[in-house]
Formats: structure tokens, sequence, C-alpha cells
């Protein structure tokens, strides 16, 4: 676990538009800054979050294995505002592979600006080169209290409800 203090990335550039923002495949050297990314969105979602050292490993892996999913990030002036992190799963109910969005933030100063947009078309042109077919993405808990703008943020951006998930932790 960390040590409970938040972790957001420093703020960046606060004028533009997603089009100011580059959208491009995360690298290794990306791993410290994904991961303050993703324990930030963790901290707003209420989300239990793994040591920082873990949040990078998952993050240089996810950016180094091709076969695993993919990693993008939304880039300013060399800082990172935004990251959508999604991993290849393969099922016989689809039937073949599919992608699942595992995590999409965006930094406070970013959002309303498309960037989330951005990074999920980015997400699905990928998708649509690699002949994967269907993307999914599971929704906050009920108790997230953003969780309607989230539903109609996918919604808007062509998801449709697919259903509640569940999960056990096995240690």
């Amino acid at each position: 676990m960390t040590d409970g203090s938040s972790t957001v990335p420093e703020t960046p550039p606060r004028s533009g538009s997603a089009a100011n923002a580059v959208i491009r495949p995360a690298t290794s050297e990306d791993a410290a800054a994904v991961a303050a990314a993703v324990e930030a969105l963790l901290i707003e979602l209420g989300g239990e979050r793994p040591s920082t050292s873990a949040l990078e490993e998952g993050a240089r892996k996810l950016a180094e294995d091709p076969a695993l999913g993919i990693l993008l990030v939304a880039e300013c002036e060399d800082a990172i505002v935004g990251v959508l992190a999604a991993s290849w799963q393969y099922a016989v109910h689809v039937p073949g592979r599919y992608g699942t969005i595992q995590d999409l933030w965006v930094h406070p100063d970013w959002r309303s600006r498309a960037l989330g947009r951005e990074l999920i078309l980015a997400l699905v042109r990928q998708a649509i080169g690699l002949g994967v077919p269907r993307l999914e993405v599971g929704l906050p808990q009920e108790s997230f209290a953003q969780l309607a703008a989230t539903e109609r943020f996918y919604r808007d951006n062509d998801f449709t409800p697919l259903g509640p998930r569940m999960r056990r932790l096995l240690s």
C-alpha cells in the first residue's frame, strides 16, 4: 500500500484542448507518470491502491508487451495529462479476442476537453487494426459520486450497458 498521500501528477498546462495533446503509446520510461496517474484515479474512485512500485511494474509490463494489451498516454508540453490502459482478453462467448479498458484517467484540469474521447478513439483504431471486434469497460462501484456522469461518458462514446461485474480476491 501507499503511504496515503495523494500523488496526483504535477499540474499540466491549463490552456488548450485535446488538439494540444499528443496521444501515443506509452513506453517503459512513462511508468512512473502512468503509476501516479492510475494512483490518482484509484484515489478518486475510493479504491484500494497497490504500492507505487507495483503500479510502475504493471505499467512497464503493459507498455513493453503488446500481447497483454495497450497503454496510451496523452501528453502536452512533456506532462502526462491522460492515460488509457486496456488489456486483451480471449473468450468463447465473444467469440475470440476482445479488449477491456482497465484504467482511463484524465487530469482534472484537462477534463471536458474531449481528451478521454480521443484516448478511446485511439484505442478503437488500434483494436480495429489488430482485428479486435469488441471493447468493454467496467464502471465504478455504485457508491462513486460521479457514476452517472461516467456512465453517460461511455454511452456518449458508443458503449452500451452489459451488466454489473463482480470479483473474488484470491490473496
